[in-house]
């Protein structure tokens, strides 16, 4: 009997060559690993410990969406193991819807309110408000202006769907993640030509195509995506410290930040000498 292959090129990102490679060892034994690691462990034992009052649904739906937040942050370190680059930038896509709301929540009670509890005439008030606060806070664009106006104009029918993501980074304080960094990941959902084309390996010398890199991500190529990461887990956890009253690890969560910072310092140091 012939042994049973288990390579990349039998079967792909489920083979053990994909988390025993040279690569995902480098990875997995970095510092910015271990870091990314003993975040998820702290996010973990807070969640497991925290006492939800289940009469307060700010809580319990604080809680909810940490815990889907928590669960993408643990996809991401999965898949970031195997150099599936691409499907970790999927999962930070919507670790940050998770955490729009979230923060939402945190800064706005009346959101909290009128999203989870409110009728359509609660929705469409606070809408309006967002609308006329828009005549001096201008930070909307003119396509998104247009879109909450649409929404306000089909008063009959307005539903939670209708908060976008855009209304919900607004309320969150976090239009610049919203600006630069979601629509970056979402070239990777929409399998966009620009995202594919990170793939491709051009001749510097012609141009021409050479082969495409669809494994072997360097571990450096991947250092800035777990920190982003871990720094919105970071931000996440934080809100639930705030969030759920007896929930405790503030200490633990600011010598994480401290070190996840010094990464940073490494990494963005390590790019500028290449």
């Amino acid at each position: 009997m012939t042994a049973t292959k288990n390579t990349f090129q039998e079967i792909g990102f489920l083979a053990n060559e994909a988390v025993t490679n040279q690569q995902a060892q480098e990875l997995t034994s970095s510092e910015c690993y271990k870091i990314c690691l003993n975040l998820n462990r702290l996010a973990q034992s807070i969640l497991n410990h925290a006492v939800i009052h289940t009469d307060d649904q700010k809580e319990v739906y604080a809680i909810v969406y940490f815990e889907r937040m928590l669960s993408h942050y643990q996809a991401i370190l999965l898949l970031t193991e195997r150099g599936m680059l691409h499907q970790a930038e999927i999962m930070l896509r919507s670790l940050l819807e998770a955490l729009f709301s979230l923060v939402a929540f945190h800064r706005h009670n009346d959101f909290f309110d009128v999203f989870v509890l409110g009728d359509q005439n609660q929705k469409l008030r606070f809408l309006k408000q967002i609308r006329e606060e828009q005549r001096t806070l201008d930070t909307y664009t003119d396509d998104e202006l247009k879109e909450l106006d649409r929404i306000i104009a089909s008063s009959d029918n307005i539903d939670r769907a209708d908060f976008t993501v855009f209304m919900k980074a607004d309320l969150a304080g976090m239009l610049n993640e919203y600006r630069t960094l979601y629509p970056l990941l979402s070239e990777s959902v929409h399998s966009t030509l620009h995202s594919l084309e990170k793939d491709l390996i051009i001749n510097p010398k012609n141009k021409e195509i050479d082969d495409i890199n669809v494994w072997n991500k360097k571990p450096e190529d991947i250092y800035p995506l777990l920190l982003s990461t871990a720094n919105y887990m970071s931000m996440g956890l934080n809100m639930i410290l705030q969030l759920v009253p007896n929930a405790k690890g503030e200490a633990d969560l600011q010598t994480i930040d401290n070190k996840l910072q010094g990464e940073w310092q490494h990494c963005v140091s390590a790019v500028s000498h290449r």
